[in-house]
This record gives structure tokens, C-alpha cells and sequence, in this order.
């Protein structure tokens, strides 16, 4: 157990500790492991996750879950912006030594009144098979009967808010479209992956005792959820070893903020968590944390992975920022359809624990969550190219938006290792910004954490363009082309093996409200699409006559999952749509 962790548990069992939080503290409803596929991840309410805050205080990302050893310690996301007045507002977690800047449930959309409820005091898990056994029994009639178990995460599925709270809160299939959910009715969540763990919280309730900041009136729905598919070719299998984490992020209140950064934090601990070494790839748009040394070595409560140790990742997946009047992808339209967050700061900084430069430590202040977000110090100095990039005083070196963005398998421009840097225990955020965050306004931010590892070198950094390079590109493609439902009831006839050949689409937003968008990658010509609901009805029919892309009017749909089928001489594209 790192230094840390002994302070903080005795922290968390202090009554001064339950004293600073206005709500019950974590309990064991808010806390589900997410482990479908070779990964255990601890996930817990309230943007905490990958530490055991209510057991051990030890790291739980276990991968392989066979394996004793941790590729993470733990993992939240950051949020911070300026309002009207350039008044600075924070939300952000770390280890919630000092207290708390978020608590469950959502908030009142129209004053943005935190929902003081215990039903939100839980997260919900609810997998593929749990959604097939249910349709299954429900068809039997074992459902109506009672002679079977529905989940409880699925009884008290959070798909309808009450009063003034969000009215569609959580997606799901609703049976007999009456607008109400009711597993008696044969209602199920949709979900993503192939398994998802859903919480909803907010920064409003109360005083922010994490960061010191100022709320911004947020609520957050966030799912973490992963694929496990047995049958992926060799170069894909690192889907399997792969967790991903989607945010709906809402600005109930009525301030306009700008200048906002969003991040993702990660106390990154691989293995035995003191010879760490941190990097990022501002091509491909991830940050990375590899072994210093051949060998990953056990440092107290931290196994290491010992000979040929891993790679950790982190890369964006699905944004969308379609409302906030800002170019972020720089390609010169402002808010066009499918437009998406890019990746705009990698930072790190140091535990306290150690001979390091204060002002590249843990942040202690509202400012220093922001300044790490902007590519800045705690003392407001930039992040600099050289070294471990703290120089405030050199003035011929560049500033950097991403730290270690050299080559660390060939040992080439700026890496940790270059730098001569001392390994030890590293903290990293990507984020993105700045952007604008208007009233009543919502984005959509997500990214994977992906693990690679490559047993014929010594360390599977000396592999890094083809091993980890390639799983990240593979994992988010992965991701992108399979972001829709993946837990589709039998009825629906997936059965199709023939498919267009060389034929891509790309299909937005997914999902949707009022039209779905396709583009597609060559003229299409004398083609058919069809919209299947999930009762195997066909609900529209449309030709496609020499196009390279389509936009469908789908308001008069009921909410749910569809199947699209895009047929063409004989041949078939099957892709799964669905309507919010």
C-alpha cells in the first residue's frame, strides 16, 4: 500500500471526515466490478474509480484478472471553467482526502437543485447476458408468472426521472410504448459494451472539500462498460483487455461558461507503482505509462509484473461537442454534425512523496486542477520541452502542449528516459479544451484504457509502434464501430453473413433523437435500407439512388434499438441504430 493510502484510510475513518460530507459517505450499493472481459475494474459512484476506497486502499484493475498485479491505482475525471464574471469554477476528484466535489443523483432542470435522494445513493450493473435471460423469460411468460428473477439493477434501472428531473434519464427498450418503465411490461435498459456500470451524480449539493472550487452545476451520467469477444483476430485482442468510459455531462445552470477544460486523471501505478515512466502520442492522440526497467518490481501492497512488463493507455473514444460554438477540430465549420473533442494537453505531475519541485506536486488549490488541465504548473509557469519539463528560467526552450511526446522504443526526441528522469510514481490527465460550455447545454466525452503487452521483448515499450500504437488504434476503432447496443434480443435477425464488400458507413448520432446521418465511403447506387425494430418489423424503407451519403427523418419512431440493414445486389450491411 503506497504512503498515501495509510494517510488517507485513516482519513476516510476519521469522524472529521464524515463531518466535511453532507451525505452519507460510499457505500457497498455504490461499488460494482466491471469484469466481462480479461479485466476486474472496481468502479464506485460518485466519479471515483480503480481503488478499493472502502476495503484495503490498494489498487483494483487487475489485468489479467488471474494475475495479482494492477495496471491502475485510481481514475476520475476533471472539469473547471471560467462564468460571467471570469470567476473560476472546479470540479475534480483525486482521493477525496480533503472531502468530496461530487454526490449522487441528478438536478432539477430548472433551478439546478441537487436531487437529495437515497435511490441514487447506488450504481447499476447490468450485462448482456442479464438482458437476454430476461427477454427470454419474459417471452416464456416466467416474467408475469414470477417463477423468475429479474436483477434488481434492472427493476430500479434509472430510465425515468420524476418531477423536474430529467423525464428520459437512462435509454431503454420500451415493450408496450407507453412511455413508462416497468420490467413487468418486458422494459429492459439498453446499455453499452456487452456490460455497463451506470452512476449519476452532480457537483451542486454542497461546498466543493476536494478542490476548494466553486460548483458549476453539472450533472454527470457516466458508464463504464467493456466488450468481450472471444473471436477476434490476434492484432484486435487487445479489445478484450480493454475497459472504456462514457460521460453525458449537463450544465443545468443558467451561466455561460467558457474557457473550460475537461480531463481525464489517472494515479497510473503499473504494477509495483515506484519505477513508472509517463509519455504521450500527440498523432495518435493518447498517454501512455510504461515500466523504467526490464523488470517491474513489487513495491509493498503493489505487485509488480515482473520480467517483460506491460504497457498502459489512455485515448479519447466517442465526444461530441456540437453546441458550444468553437472549431474544435480545427477543420473551419463550427458545430457541424458529428463534429467531436479533440485531445489538446497531456500533463503529469509527482506524488509529494519525494525530492521533486513543489510546484510539479499533488494540486492543492482550485487553480492548480485548472492550471494542470491548461498545460501549466502550480505556479502558473508552462510546461517546457526539456528535462521533466519544469524550467521556468530557460526561456530558449518551447513551451508543450504533451509531455514525452518522443519516441521511447527507439529512445529518440523527448521521453522520460532521454531526459535521464527518475522513475517513480506518476499521476497524468488528458484533456480537452478550451471550449464553451452554454446554459441547458450538454456534451459527450469518453476514453478507453487499453493494456498491451509483448512477451518477445524485455519490455513491451521496445515494441511501441507495433504493439502499443496498433492496439490503441484498434481498440478505438473497435469502440467506434460497435458504440450502438450491443445486447439485441434473439427476435432480432442478426443472422446475416453476406456483406457489401470494401462498404463502409459511418452513422450519426448514435444515438439519436429526430434524424440519423449516413455517409458513406463510395457512390451508393440501386440500394436499399431498411429500419428493423426489435420486434423484427420492418418501420421504413428507403432507396438509395447514386449517393454518397443520406440523412433520415426518424422523428415519428418510438424510442429503441433498430436495426439497419443497407442492401445492395444481393449483399448486406447490418448496423444497429437507436433512437433516445
Amino acid at each position: 500500500m503506497k504512503q498515501l493510502n495509510t494517510i488517507l484510510l485513516a482519513l476516510l475513518l476519521s469522524n472529521s471526515y464524515f463531518s466535511q460530507t453532507p451525505q452519507s459517505p460510499l457505500s457497498a450499493a455504490e461499488q460494482r466490478l466491471l469484469d466481462v472481459n480479461q479485466v476486474e475494474a472496481l468502479i464506485l459512484g460518485r466519479n471515483n474509480k480503480h481503488w478499493d476506497i472502502l476495503g484495503t486502499g490498494n489498487p483494483y484493475y487487475r489485468v489479467p484478472k488471474t494475475q495479482a498485479a494492477n495496471a491502475g491505482f485510481a481514475n476520475s475525471i476533471w472539469i473547471a471553467g471560467l462564468d460571467n464574471n471570469n470567476t473560476l469554477r472546479v470540479a475534480a476528484n483525486t482521493y477525496r482526502q480533503n472531502g468530496a466535489d461530487f454526490w449522487p443523483g441528478p438536478l432539477d432542470t430548472t433551478n439546478a437543485n441537487a436531487y437529495n435522494a437515497g435511490a441514487f445513493n447506488k450504481i447499476w450493473k447490468v450485462g448482456c447476458n442479464d438482458i437476454n435471460q430476461f427477454v427470454t423469460a419474459y417471452n416464456n411468460g416466467s416474467v408475469t408468472a414470477n417463477t423468475y428473477t429479474v436483477p434488481p439493477d434492472m427493476v430500479n434501472y434509472p430510465a425515468k426521472g420524476t418531477g423536474n428531473f430529467m423525464r428520459n434519464m437512462s435509454p431503454f427498450v420500451d415493450a408496450n410504448n407507453d412511455g413508462q418503465y416497468n420490467v413487468m411490461n418486458g422494459d429492459y435498459p439498453i446499455i453499452k459494451g456487452q456490460q455497463q456500470i451506470l452512476s449519476i451524480y452532480n457537483d451542486k449539493y454542497a461546498a466543493h472539500t476536494e478542490t476548494g472550487g466553486l460548483p458549476m452545476g453539472l450533472e454527470i451520467h457516466e458508464r463504464s462498460y467493456a466488450f468481450n469477444n472471444p473471436n477476434l483476430h490476434d492484432s484486435m485482442k487487445a479489445v478484450n483487455y480493454s475497459t472504456f468510459y462514457h460521460y453525458t455531462i449537463y450544465n443545468r445552470s443558467n451561466t455561460f461558461y467558457h474557457d473550460v477544460y475537461l480531463g481525464s486523471w489517472s494515479d497510473v501505478d503499473l504494477g509495483g507503482y515506484t519505477d513508472d515512466y509517463v509519455g504521450s502520442d500527440s498523432t495518435k492522440g493518447f498517454a501512455y505509462c510504461y515500466n523504467a526497467n526490464p523488470t517491474d518490481v513489487t513495491t509493498g501492497g503493489s505487485v509488480g509484473y515482473g520480467s517483460k512488463p506491460p504497457v498502459v493507455s489512455q485515448a479519447l473514444i466517442y465526444t461530441d461537442c456540437t453546441s458550444d460554438g468553437i472549431d474544435n477540430n480545427n477543420n473551419g465549420s463550427i458545430d457541424e454534425p458529428g463534429e467531436t473533442f479533440k485531445l489538446n494537453k497531456v500533463t503529469y505531475y509527482n506524488n509529494n512523496i519525494g525530492n521533486f519541485n513543489p510546484s510539479t506536486t499533488n494540486p492543492a488549490t482550485a487553480g492548480h486542477y485548472y492550471n494542470y488541465m491548461k498545460g501549466l504548473w502550480k505556479d502558473n509557469t508552462p510546461f517546457k520541452r526539456i528535462g521533466n519539463a519544469y524550467a521556468p528560467t530557460n526561456m530558449t526552450v518551447s513551451t508543450t502542449n504533451f509531455v514525452y511526446d518522443g519516441n521511447p522504443q527507439t529512445q529518440t526526441g523527448w521521453t522520460e528516459g532521454t531526459a535521464g528522469n527518475l522513475a517513480g510514481d506518476r499521476r497524468f490527465i488528458m484533456s480537452s479544451g478550451p471550449f464553451n460550455f452554454p446554459p441547458n447545454s450538454k456534451i459527450e466525452w469518453g476514453y478507453t484504457i487499453v493494456f498491451s503487452r509483448d512477451t518477445s521483448v524485455t519490455n513491451t515499450i521496445l515494441n511501441f509502434a507495433n504493439v502499443v500504437q496498433r492496439d490503441v488504434k484498434n481498440v478505438v476503432q473497435y469502440d467506434k464501430q460497435n458504440n450502438a447496443p450491443q445486447c439485441l434480443p434473439a427476435i432480432l435477425p442478426l443472422s446475416i453473413t453476406k456483406q457489401i464488400k470494401d462498404f463502409k458507413v459511418s452513422v450519426f448520432p448514435n444515438p439519436g433523437r429526430d434524424k440519423i446521418n449516413f455517409i458513406f465511403n463510395k457512390n451508393m447506387s440501386k440500394a436499399n435500407l431498411t429500419l428493423v425494430n426489435v420486434l423484427g418489423q420492418v418501420v421504413k424503407t428507403v432507396e438509395i439512388t447514386d449517393e454518397y451519403q443520406l440523412q433520415l427523418d426518424v422523428n415519428d419512431l418510438q424510442n429503441g434499438i433498430y436495426l439497419v440493414n443497407i442492401e445492395q445486389d444481393g449483399l448486406v450491411k447490418a448496423l444497429k441504430w437507436i433512437k433516445e
